[in-house]
């Protein structure tokens, strides 16, 4: 098949920017892709080919006005290809979609956001809504939790695929404990017996909570990597860090993973620190804990009693590491390769169509 994949960045970034280039890599391997964006990292001997997009980059709300009108230069090249795959809202014609988000829902769920933002968001929200309210294609939802809420949100009642994402089994496993848990402990200051809770992401969606179960936990070390500039606070306990290259070294050194998010679509930080061998206490917002069997492989609760819930259970070490083995194993069923697979599966489908 010829392929087109369309997306703003192909980064290494979590999220669909990392799923792109998942897909280019591994589809390119039987059929011609070529990725259609804003942006490249070095491409390192990939067999796709690129082609760049114009788009004003200044903010998240301006690439998504300004994208679609550097689409319109390329509607001639994209013509001719059978499979058109864009990440959301990207412009031109597509015949497949995966829905990373659901701009309006995650939009419902913010509390504390600046007028400014609610604006951009509202925008982004509405020009999403009139895409899949007129969209005949083929959609594929990252979660459950994404698929029920573009019908919800937008009335979008066609069927959808659930394909949710993978994990690079390679880079994130349970054998990275002996090899970085030692070594980072102690660039980081925390003694090795220390209980270690890890959070990565943004701290607009789970600041209050990681606040207060700091606050009641002072014998546990909670290291935080984001890359938000806002809601940071100083406590004995804590450690706010910037974004890190080799966070599969803070997933070794950690004894949990905290993810109390008010909104996330997947959350492949979830699946990177299940695959690492750490419990995961998530809450019930968070579609990648579609994975977890509460009280087996993870813990599942909804953000009233998150913190109540979270607390105790990160003094019990023999809890965690029992847990975090049966996260391992999870994980360990849900390797990109399958996904690779199943999206190819539905190109199969659009192009007997």
């Amino acid at each position: 098949m010829n392929i087109a994949l369309v997306v703003h960045d192909l980064q290494d970034h979590p999220g669909h920017s990392l799923y792109t280039k998942v897909l280019a890599n591994g589809l390119s391997r039987n059929h011609a892709v070529t990725v259609f964006a804003n942006s490249f990292e070095q491409r390192n001997g990939a067999r796709w080919s690129s082609q760049h997009v114009h788009a004003w980059r200044g903010s998240a709300l301006a690439s998504v006005h300004t994208f679609p009108l550097g689409m319109r230069a390329h509607a001639s090249v994209l013509s001719d290809f059978q499979i058109q795959h864009s990440q959301g809202y990207c412009g031109g014609n597509p015949n497949v979609v995966t829905a990373h988000i659901c701009v309006e829902a995650y939009l419902a769920s913010l509390r504390e956001v600046s007028m400014r933002h609610r604006l951009s968001l509202q925008s982004m929200a509405a020009a999403e809504k009139r895409f899949y309210r007129s969209y005949q294609g083929k959609v594929i939802a990252v979660s459950q939790k994404v698929a029920d809420e573009l019908q919800t949100f937008y009335g979008f009642n066609r069927p959808i695929a659930v394909i949710p994402h993978g994990v690079d089994l390679a880079r994130f496993n349970g054998d990275n404990h002996e090899r970085h848990r030692a070594s980072l402990r102690r660039h980081l200051g925390i003694e090795q017996e220390q209980t270690m809770a890890l959070y990565v992401g943004d701290l607009t969606k789970a600041h209050a909570y990681l606040k207060e179960i700091a606050a009641v936990t002072p014998a546990v070390m909670f290291v935080i990597v984001t890359a938000s500039r806002a809601y940071h606070w100083t406590a004995p306990n804590v450690q706010i860090l910037p974004p890190a290259s080799n966070l599969e070294t803070y997933y070794a050194a950690a004894d949990a993973f905290v993810f109390p998010t008010t909104y996330d679509s997947f959350g492949m930080v979830v699946l990177e620190a299940m695959a690492s061998g750490l419990p995961v206490f998530s809450s019930d917002q968070v579609g990648a804990a579609e994975f977890i069997e509460s009280g087996t492989d993870g813990f599942v609760v909804p953000l009233r009693g998150w913190v109540d819930a979270t607390t105790g259970q990160l003094s019990d070490r023999e809890l965690l590491n029992r847990v975090g083995r049966d996260a391992g194993k999870t994980a360990a069923q849900h390797d990109w390769n399958s996904v690779v697979a199943a999206v190819e599966q539905v190109y199969f489908e659009v192009a007997s169509e």
